[in-house]
């Protein structure tokens, strides 16, 4: 008898949890394994490059969510070079990794500014980005924890099925966190390359929207190390890396 009470019991905190919408996390076996090859995929590159053409919403006390775009192109090449090209709604800027050195050149200001740096390129993407608030579009998906930290993040994950961006075919997933859903398109040949990024910030006001698109891929073609080295423009200024430099 005291089983089945015990066994009712359970039944019954599981039973209200349900309802009370605190549902244990389902991931869809499917979708983890498209998002694994993709990581696998990207993880093994030994250089490549893409476009990407991205808007996102910021607020405005007057008008509300005001929708900003830009669009730029970004080579990377293991184990610590990389190259930021982008112009939008935010200035028109580069940004130069050379495994030495990291520079940031604004055409509008015609301003420059230089630091050192020899950590490989995930460690530097963090580390710039999280110090200084400079933002490298797309760069999250090659980060080698990006499906661990999707599922210890997530809430749900599901394979919505074939979907086009542009020309291509995509696996469409779908998924959700405590502060946004998001949803990810990735090819569905073989290459397992991710197309476009969406994401709504569910806790933010307004409820801002990010997306990006991704294209032309070029993978582990020939780079050669200058375009990752930054010659210092006529006239330009030399100046400091800031919080905001973005």
């Amino acid at each position: 008898m005291n089983r089945i009470n015990a066994t009712i019991g359970s039944l019954l905190i599981l039973l209200i949890t349900l309802i009370a919408g605190r549902s244990f996390a389902q991931y869809d076996t499917i979708a983890v394994a498209i998002l694994d090859s993709m990581s696998y995929n990207i993880g093994n590159l030994e250089s490549c490059s893409f476009r990407f053409d991205s808007d996102f919403d910021i607020p405005s006390e007057e008008y509300g969510l005001i929708t900003h775009s830009e669009s730029g192109i970004i080579l990377l090449k293991a184990p610590n070079k990389m190259y930021v090209e982008k112009k939008g709604d935010k200035g028109h800027k580069e940004f130069f990794s050379d495994g030495k050195s990291f520079s940031l050149y604004s055409h509008d200001k015609n301003q420059y500014a230089t630091m050192p740096s020899t950590m490989n390129l995930i460690d530097f993407i963090d580390s710039v980005s999280g110090y200084y608030g400079i933002e490298f579009p797309g760069a999250d998906v090659f980060y080698p924890d990006f499906v661990n930290n999707i599922l210890e993040t997530s809430d749900n994950l599901i394979f919505l099925g074939l979907g086009m961006i542009g020309n291509t075919e995509c696996y469409h997933i779908a998924g959700v966190r405590d502060d946004m859903t998001f949803q990810i398109w990735i090819s569905s040949d073989d290459k397992y390359l991710p197309m476009k990024l969406s994401i709504v910030y569910t806790t933010r006001s307004g409820n801002p929207q990010y997306r990006l698109v991704y294209s032309d891929w070029k993978l582990n073609e020939y780079i050669d190390d200058s375009r990752f080295t930054f010659i210092v423009p006529d006239g330009a200024k030399l100046t400091k890396i800031t919080k905001g430099s973005n």
